[in-house]
């Protein structure tokens, strides 16, 4: 469809020659995708993550050529955000940049994205964090199912569970590294029921998944947002 637009945020971008970007984009019907974006002086600083834009895709004709993103236009940025909130925003940004292939379409997972890029604030992060990880694990195919452990019994709220990549295992014994059945009861509930012990379970439980899909990669935007929650405390 030559003529319409789409709804896109940058992901990563760089120079790519005199008066163009090379980009990584999110968008709702092509998922992620790599394409050159023409820029004027004026234009330079529109460009940038954690801002909505719009504009036509031309697709490249090869596997060799490059999509190409014009007619640009501005929908909403969210700069205006606190620095703990756009420390929040980039790593999941980075977090989707490293994870997903490119063309891996999901509108779900895009709208996902778009609310928590909008509805981010001091006071849900945390929440909005743990829910857009559970997202996108389940998008990439390593969901997290609560329903039963690693060996076919039902998930019971008071039994302890240690966590594995592949999913749960009761404990024989509750210790430091064991959780509470409830609290992953709780990953399937709407975020006003989770607990901030809940919450701790839950980072837990991505941040274990996530750290295996990664494969020793680095985020950078994770070492930042920890760094300064360490000051702060």
């Amino acid at each position: 469809m030559k003529d319409r637009f789409y709804e896109f945020y940058i992901l990563h971008q760089r120079k790519y020659k005199e008066n163009s970007l090379l980009v990584s984009i999110f968008t709702s019907e092509f998922g992620k995708l790599t394409g050159i974006i023409r820029t004027s002086k004026k234009q330079q600083n529109l460009y940038q993550p954690l801002v909505k834009l719009c504009g036509q895709i031309s697709l490249a004709k090869r596997d060799s050529g490059l999509n190409k993103i014009y007619n640009i236009e501005f929908i909403e940025s969210f700069y205006k955000k606190s620095y703990i909130n756009l420390l929040a925003l980039q790593y999941i940004n980075e977090l989707i940049f490293l994870l997903l292939s490119y063309s891996h379409e999901d509108d779900r997972l895009f709208k996902k994205y778009d609310f928590v890029m909008s509805n981010m604030s001091e006071d849900n992060y945390k929440y909005l964090l743990r829910f857009f990880e559970l997202e996108l694990l389940e998008s990439l195919g390593q969901g997290v199912y609560v329903e039963h452990d690693l060996d076919g019994y039902n998930i019971e709220p008071a039994k302890n569970y240690n966590i594995l990549f592949a999913g749960f295992r009761e404990a024989a014994v509750a210790g430091a590294s064991s959780v509470k059945g409830l609290s992953l009861m709780k990953i399937r509930e709407p975020l006003y029921k989770w607990t901030e012990q809940d919450l701790k379970v839950i980072a837990r439980v991505t941040r274990l998944k996530l750290d295996n899909i990664l494969v020793g990669k680095q985020l950078q935007s994770r070492k930042l947002l920890l760094d300064y929650l360490s000051l702060k405390r």
